[in-house]
């Protein structure tokens, strides 16, 4: 039986050393059952040449010069219903703008990735040599954010906001001085979980099971750091591609001596694997990676009810029904704005997209509309020193670009309709960057 710990606040006053190297990632497995609601109309596509026909009336009051972004989102494979969610992020943020910035008007174009770092790359190019964008917002996955970092160095008049990806390596290995990540990354949201199982929910032995790319990497090593240190002990790793949509084979071999499990699987993935694990026979409590039962994954038409009640898992915004910050405020904007269209809970990719868009146009607005005539410059000097009070608590940057943030511990229950939603635990304030990335761990550091 679960052990249901009182909600506490854990300081984080050191780095956690983390590491991880670049996978080889693929597309995802675009039948499966995950929900996927319809955005047609609301995401401006490059090649819609009457888009601007639909904007709102205030889109074209602005009498600057339009200013053109380009957005890259993983709109095909396994995170294509999250990607979606986090369009509606964006749209909710140029809600809020009135479609314009510092007096220029603002269009928008969106190149689909599938989530792998060729493609992003391919995109990247498209937009600044062919369409001549000198910001970009994007990517959502772990492998294209290493991929887009890399690229800035070969572009230092672009200025690159991420949009939801979360690799270590993307802003800690020679970070580029024009990429900006908004959010805390991957080994940062497991970070706290670790100690967690050991200390709160008496866990002493656990197994791994992750998809094989940069993110899971960082989710695995931030999570081991913390639960090896504490006294744990790893049994065995599993590591399966992103995409993978039967874990009978891994589920067969998990050792019968261990007290959880940790899986590290998003998306359509991780609907498969709990759709999967009782009919496969997992009978051991599960440990969720940040992204295991997101709001895309707890909403979707899999049959994964009896799998996910009671999983305990840490990420980067808080669960359904805490009341922190301006969350609650979010989560009603949001459901007003959208309705049945999107989620009953906005996925992690919603609010990712929404504070790193929103920190975006304040940049912008902070600089005076300034973006090409200097090659960004003021832009991402007014971004460098930029701090701002987001629904799911304060962000700045530190000397990388990076944003270092409160991540949240909480329980998958079954709320008072009888659905299932999620219920805070524990809150780790301020967690750092890490000093090292890991490789990918089949051992404890």
């Amino acid at each position: 039986m679960r052990q249901h710990a009182r909600i506490g606040r854990r300081l984080w006053a050191v780095p956690i050393a983390l590491a991880l190297v670049l996978a080889a990632c693929q597309s995802g497995d675009d039948d499966a059952e995950l929900g996927t609601p319809d955005l047609e109309g609301q995401v401006e596509e490059d090649d819609d040449e009457d888009a601007d026909d639909d904007a709102p009336d205030d889109a074209t009051e602005a009498d600057g010069e339009e200013l053109v972004i380009g957005r890259i989102s993983a709109l095909e494979g396994a995170f294509a219903a999250g990607a979606e969610d986090g369009e509606r992020g964006v749209q909710m943020v140029l809600e809020e703008f009135g479609h314009e910035v510092a007096g220029r008007p603002i269009r928008t174009i969106v190149e689909s990735s599938d989530t792998t770092p060729e493609t992003a790359t391919d995109r990247a190019r498209k937009l600044v040599e062919q369409d001549g964008v000198h910001v970009i917002h994007g990517p959502l996955s772990g492998a294209e954010g290493v991929a887009l970092a890399s690229y800035a160095h070969d572009t230092p008049h672009l200025t690159i906001v991420d949009a939801a990806s979360g690799a270590t390596p993307t802003t800690l290995e020679n970070p580029a001085s024009n990429y900006f990540r908004w959010h805390s990354e991957g080994a940062m949201w497991t970070a706290p979980l670790g100690p967690y199982a050991i200390e709160e929910l008496g866990y002493e032995r656990v197994s791994t099971l992750a998809e094989d790319y940069a993110f899971p990497h960082a989710q695995v090593g931030g999570f081991l750091e913390g639960f090896c240190a504490a006294g744990g002990d790893l049994a065995s790793t599993h590591w399966v591609p992103l995409g993978e949509s039967d874990y009978s084979s891994v589920i067969a071999s998990i050792p019968d001596d261990i007290d959880a499990m940790f899986v590290s699987l998003g998306g359509s993935d991780a609907v498969d694997f709990l759709s999967q694990a009782i009919d496969f026979g997992l009978d051991v409590p599960i440990l969720g990676g940040s992204i295991l039962v997101g709001a895309d994954v707890l909403e979707s038409e899999g049959q994964i009810r009896e799998s996910a009640l009671g999983i305990v898992s840490s990420t980067v915004y808080p669960p359904a029904t805490a009341d922190v910050y301006e969350w609650q405020d979010f989560i009603a904007r949001y459901r007003d704005m959208f309705g049945d269209e999107g989620f009953e809970t906005p996925s992690n990719f919603a609010i990712l997209y929404y504070n790193s868009f929103k920190s975006l146009l304040l940049g912008i607005e902070e600089a005076g509309g300034v973006v090409e005539e200097d090659d960004g410059e003021s832009l991402r000097a007014a971004m460098e020193g930029l701090s701002w009070d987001s629904p799911i608590g304060p962000l700045s940057l530190n000397e990388n670009r990076q944003a270092e943030t409160d991540v949240f511990v909480f329980e998958v229950i079954e709320g008072d309709d009888g659905e299932l939603t999620t219920e805070l635990r524990e809150v780790g304030e301020q967690v750092p960057q890490p000093g090292t990335p890991w490789e990918r761990l089949d051992a404890c550091p």
